[in-house]
């Protein structure tokens, strides 16, 4: 049986975190929506439909995957969007022998056909129908499950996951790595220290309010604290004196150090000092320096507004997110200088290389490099270069693939980076400093 996720429109709802991965890519808990998604269905071969530009670098993140349109035998399709539902329904999906189709709060988000009526699917799917892709399938069901719909949905989730994750690693403590004298664990019947992982002398894990996973070559530095529910991915450094808060998600091969709360990390990411960063998401190869720190409540106490383009933020059209609490969302590849500070519910995208002292704008597009009242656009080639020199650090090549999606990226930003430019040059002029 094929197991296939794909996209849909609501993919360019997650802003920069998706221009350079599939929507499923994204972490929620300890593991990507994939990843969720092939552990439920661990017999079915995995194949991803994905927008086309995608496709060659999907196959680089996914080796082992089919990635186009799966063979016509017995597939189960699952929007790349869902991040959890019951076990009950994925068993129901699995086990059923009708061709069905499956709803959660008036979305479709999983069908199961066979023969031509997979091609006929895929077909639909690629022209963003998913309703046509699977108009003839009958036996429609209205079920519980939950279609994220914006980054913002991946960060409130995301301490519930790691809860119901922690289910395929572990059922009751677990230590296969080291922990050193000196470690205070508390509630130790819900902590994982997989193996090759290391817990320092004096470092506190917490994990009376939900399970802590320290996943395999991990390290936990001395006088760390660590609370559940939370995750710290492979490879990954809690530094010495940071305060992991609950709900934290940590992806690989990570440096993180300060003060962290409710936020997810992509993976290769460094925020190795001090400051504070809250309920938010943080993209691949992103640089944090010292002191960055984050806002993620207003002063009002009201819902946090964020912004997915140039022109609603210098109109002040944003969306409601829905939610009291919003930090930042960091695209790939960004970095800060010391002391930057970012306002309540900001969106930052891919490659942009930003420091001063004032706070961020609410919404900074792809590839722009200085401080407010100095922004420039930051040209692809020495960004790429940045890039190479990160990643060798991390003993990592930077793909073709990835080159490619980048320069694309540039490209496809370029005219929302100059509305943005032009507006804060225009700010600049009326304020008589230099343009």
């Amino acid at each position: 049986m094929n197991l296939c996720l794909y996209e849909d429109a609501e993919a360019a709802s997650f802003g920069p975190l998706t221009l350079l991965r599939p929507i499923f890519a994204l972490r929620c808990g300890i593991f990507t929506l994939a990843e969720k998604l092939a552990l439920a269905f661990p017999e079915s071969r995995l194949c991803l439909l994905v927008r086309p530009h995608l496709e060659e670098w999907t196959r680089q993140l996914y080796p082992s995957a089919h990635v186009g349109d799966p063979p016509p035998e017995e597939t189960i399709f699952l929007n790349g969007r869902l991040c959890m539902t019951d076990d009950e329904v994925l068993h129901f999906l699995a086990a059923s022998p009708q061709e069905a189709t499956y709803m959660a709060q008036g979305t479709l988000f999983a069908a199961k056909v066979r023969g031509e009526r997979v091609g006929h699917a895929c077909r639909h799917l690629r022209e963003g129908n998913p309703e046509r892709a699977f108009e003839d399938v009958r036996f429609p069901a209205e079920v519980q499950g939950f279609l994220a719909r914006s980054c913002a949905d991946l960060i409130r989730w995301s301490p519930r996951q790691i809860l119901q994750d922690s289910r395929y690693l572990f059922e009751g403590g677990v230590v296969r790595g080291t922990v050193d004298d000196g470690v205070r664990l508390l509630k130790p019947g819900a902590i994982h220290v997989a193996r090759g992982a290391r817990v320092m002398a004096g470092s506190v894990i917490n994990a009376e309010g939900g399970p802590v996973v320290i996943r395999e070559n991990a390290t936990v530095e001395p006088l760390a604290y660590v609370e559940g529910p939370a995750s710290v991915g492979e490879g990954s450094i809690v530094r010495a004196m940071a305060r992991i808060r609950s709900g934290t998600s940590i992806g690989p091969l990570c440096r993180v150090g300060g003060e962290i709360a409710e936020t997810v990390f992509q993976g290769y990411a460094n925020k190795q000092h001090d400051g504070f960063l809250g309920h938010s998401f943080v993209g691949e190869w992103v640089n944090l320096g010292a002191n960055t720190n984050t806002s993620d409540l207003k002063n009002t106490y009201t819902n946090v507004r964020t912004y997915r383009t140039a022109r609603e933020y210098l109109d002040r059209e944003g969306q409601d997110s829905g939610q009291l609490l919003l930090g930042v969302q960091v695209g790939d590849f960004t970095k800060t200088g010391i002391t930057t500070s970012f306002a309540t519910g900001a969106t930052v995208g891919v490659g942009c290389n930003l420091f001063g002292t004032e706070v961020m704008p609410a919404y900074v597009p792809s590839f722009v490099w200085g401080a407010p009242g100095s922004f420039v656009e930051h040209r692809i080639d020495p960004m790429i270069e940045t890039a190479l020199r990160a990643m060798e650090r991390r003993q990592v090549d930077l793909a073709t693939e990835l080159d490619s999606l980048l320069r694309r990226a540039h490209e496809e930003t370029r005219g929302d980076r100059t509305a943005f430019l032009e507006a804060m040059a225009g700010s600049r002029s009326r304020r008589g400093a230099p343009a």
